[in-house]
């Protein structure tokens, strides 16, 4: 479909709607790579500086991702989060038909300082157990968690680094007899650079979720605090409403 050249739409956003339904139709599936921006320049006769803003909101509203020196490419359909229920990553995951695995990359005990200890209620200098995973979905990096438990409420939990690589929630449930039962979050819109643009495997300035969220037994006592980053190219955020 030719391009309306009448200056009441830009140029760039008729090419993003145009890529944008090839991608949903399955003109482009998943994981394949578009078109260069000088290709993509001469089949809409257009600058490859108004290819490039096409491709940056698509990239921003994550229909695409770039990949340093390979090219861009179609990303995969987001994982729609709901802020409704209190849910391990794992078996969200499992709930959107996805494989999830983990890395953990710091596991040790250290002294809770600061906002640790205020959101797991313990004296400054207590010891906690700090998990720092790499969470994954069909091995595609989703997001990196930083998980704090009360030492004193399962210290054997410090020797089980192993099974980690799992559900934190299930281990405390089904070893410790410890389960969370409500929780509350928030969310922040960040840019990401340097190390954890790295390690999310994005680009320096790409956005995230900065979450920080609050898990209690059913009793009220705290029993993680985490915080989190989230690639925003492979989440959306579904919030139940209710009427007062």
């Amino acid at each position: 479909m030719p391009l309306s050249r009448d200056g009441r739409v830009p140029l760039y956003y008729q090419i993003y709607d145009v890529l944008k339904e090839e991608i949903e139709n399955g003109t482009y599936l998943p994981g394949s790579q578009i078109p260069s921006e000088a290709e993509l320049g001469k089949r809409f006769n257009v600058s490859r500086i108004t290819v490039k803003q096409a491709i940056q909101k698509l990239v921003v509203d994550g229909y695409l991702y770039r990949q340093q020196g390979k090219g861009t490419f179609v990303s995969k359909p987001r994982v729609n989060r709901k802020l409704s229920e209190l849910i391990s990553f794992h078996d969200e995951m499992l709930e959107k038909g996805f494989v999830p695995t983990s890395r953990i990359l710091e596991f040790r005990v250290i002294p809770a300082q600061g906002v640790v200890a205020q959101a797991l209620e313990v004296p400054e200098n207590e010891k906690v157990i700090q998990i720092v995973r790499l969470r994954l979905a069909d091995d595609e990096v989703m997001a990196i968690q930083s998980s704090h438990v009360p030492y004193d409420l399962c210290p054997e939990l410090a020797n089980r680094r192993d099974q980690l690589t799992d559900s934190l929630y299930k281990l405390l449930k089904t070893e410790f007899n410890l389960v969370p039962a409500t929780g509350r979050e928030s969310y922040k819109a960040v840019v990401v650079r340097g190390k954890d643009a790295r390690i999310l495997g994005v680009m320096d300035g790409s956005p995230a979720f900065s979450v920080r969220r609050y898990a209690y037994l059913e009793d009220g006592t705290p029993i993680e605090y985490a915080e989190s980053l989230l690639r925003a190219d492979r989440y959306t955020l579904d919030v139940e409403l209710k009427g007062v």
